[in-house]
């Protein structure tokens, strides 16, 4: 079977491979669709790899153009894209959030300067003073 996104008759079709995309950042894609489409996920499985099938079909009271289903698959595979890269970021700076929430709420336990003293490599202005 091929993975190829297409527009078949009313229907947007997408695939994307479930080792690139989390679950997750294809659900929260697919929330801003919900407004003119209604959106189905299923799983398929191919020879060696697993994709989601992502299909967008117009709400009943809604009709799109070719032109414009055309700009919507696009605006998907970014989307996709998109949401993807921001599940990884979240991800990569869990520990920094959570550092930064609990230094919020300590009542000033962690409120010292760091050790060492402060430079300015690049030539920014570091105090007021200056």
């Amino acid at each position: 079977m091929t993975y190829e996104n297409q527009i078949k008759d009313d229907e947007i079709i997408v695939f994307a491979d479930t080792s690139l995309y989390s679950k997750d950042s294809v659900f929260k894609c697919l929330y801003w669709y919900g407004n003119k489409f209604h959106t189905n996920i299923a799983i398929v499985k191919g020879n060696d790899r697993e994709h989601y099938k992502i299909t967008l079909k117009p709400l009943i009271d809604t009709e799109i153009s070719e032109e414009n289903k055309i700009k919507t698959l696009q605006k998907l595979e970014n989307d996709l894209v998109d949401f993807n890269l921001r599940d990884i970021v979240t991800k990569e700076t869990q520990n920094v959030r959570d550092l930064l929430i609990a230094k919020a709420f300590s009542n000033g336990e962690f409120d010292e300067n760091p050790p060492g003293e402060i430079s300015d490599p690049v030539g920014f202005k570091i105090t007021d003073n200056d």
